[in-house]
């Protein structure tokens, strides 16, 4: 009986590390196939240098945000930083550490009552795991709409601002009309802008302070952009066209890779609820099959396992999805 159990276990170890094997081949070809398709796209979209030279638009960008004129805004930001920029980025009208510390209360809460009505803590952690993303879902959706929004705003503004400086308006003046024309999100900083100016500030730093303050790479461009006119001299209503011209350019072929990549991210939501969909289904359905889940130690480690496996397929189906230019 023993050598038939050694058989059976050197059996089943070398058919688990055939399949392993073969899986891993087919992975291994599968990124192979689509690093190719890739880089086709990138090339297509004009991403990626070809012969015939890179586009206008990211040449421009790359003259201008990467070449690192304004250093303070390649530094890496404290966690104060983050948290004002996340909270300025979501458009909440409270301080981000107000809501992260609602967040941390629900998820306490969450977790309280599932542990308390006998879910156990492996179950209660999860609940609170998924609070958690259930607020971050939220939140980078609002981000993505306000961002959109921004953008949009920001189009509108710079052709504001080139209006009103060849009708021979002063900079700060061309940014006080279009914080009146403008409204949230980006009406409001372009007026702090005007103040702080009016206080005294120099008006590169308070837009470097502002620019600070937003992920968005577009506004990022014009205080550089601005900063840089500012000590070398030139034409700003010209400028303020060329960063039009630059931004409509960009939000074009963002549009486009968001097109390219609808067929992941719908792969992405197919995949993660569908998980999640069975689960609570069984759950109903037949909840004596699901019991050793809740009640034996290896159907919790299973569980656990499985919610890790979830929140990690989430995030690298989220970063196969994202295109770097």
């Amino acid at each position: 009986m023993d050598t038939v159990d050694t058989i059976n276990r050197v059996v089943s170890i070398a058919v688990f590390g055939l399949v392993f094997s073969v899986w891993c081949i087919c992975i291994f070809l599968w990124l192979g196939r689509y690093l190719v398709r890739l880089k086709i796209v990138q090339r297509r979209l004009g991403v990626v240098a070809d012969d015939s030279g890179e586009s206008r638009t990211l040449r421009l960008w790359r003259e201008i945000y990467r070449r690192g004129d304004s250093p303070k805004f390649a530094s890496k930001p404290s966690w104060k930083e983050r948290l004002e920029r996340f909270g300025h980025d979501g458009g909440w009208h409270i301080p981000a550490q107000t809501v992260l510390l609602g967040v941390i209360g629900a998820t306490g809460l969450a977790f309280a009552i599932t542990y308390i009505s006998g879910g156990g803590i492996l179950l209660a952690v999860g609940v609170s795991a998924l609070v958690v993303f259930a607020f971050w879902g939220y939140a980078q959706r609002r981000i993505s709409k306000l961002a959109v929004v921004f953008e949009r705003q920001f189009l509108d503004a710079l052709s504001i601002a080139a209006r009103a400086l060849r009708a021979g308006h002063p900079l700060v003046g061309s940014f006080q009309l279009a914080s009146e024309e403008i409204s949230e999100p980006l009406g409001p900083m372009f007026y702090q802008i005007c103040q702080e100016q009016s206080m005294g500030m120099d008006l590169r730093d308070s837009l470097r302070k502002m620019a600070k303050t937003t992920s968005s790479r577009e506004f990022k461009l014009f205080a550089t952009a601005v900063a840089i006119q500012l000590g070398t001299g030139g034409n700003l209503a010209d400028l303020m066209d060329s960063l039009s011209s630059v931004i409509r350019q960009r939000m074009a072929l963002n549009r486009r890779l968001r097109v390219v990549t609808a067929q992941i991210r719908l792969s992405k939501k197919v995949l993660i609820g569908l998980p999640i969909l069975l689960f609570f289904l069984l759950s109903i359905i037949s909840p004596d099959y699901m019991e050793p889940l809740y009640t034996t130690s290896v159907g919790k480690w299973m569980l656990g396992f499985a919610c890790v496996s979830v929140f990690l397929g989430s995030w690298v189906m989220a970063r196969l999805s994202v295109l770097r230019f």
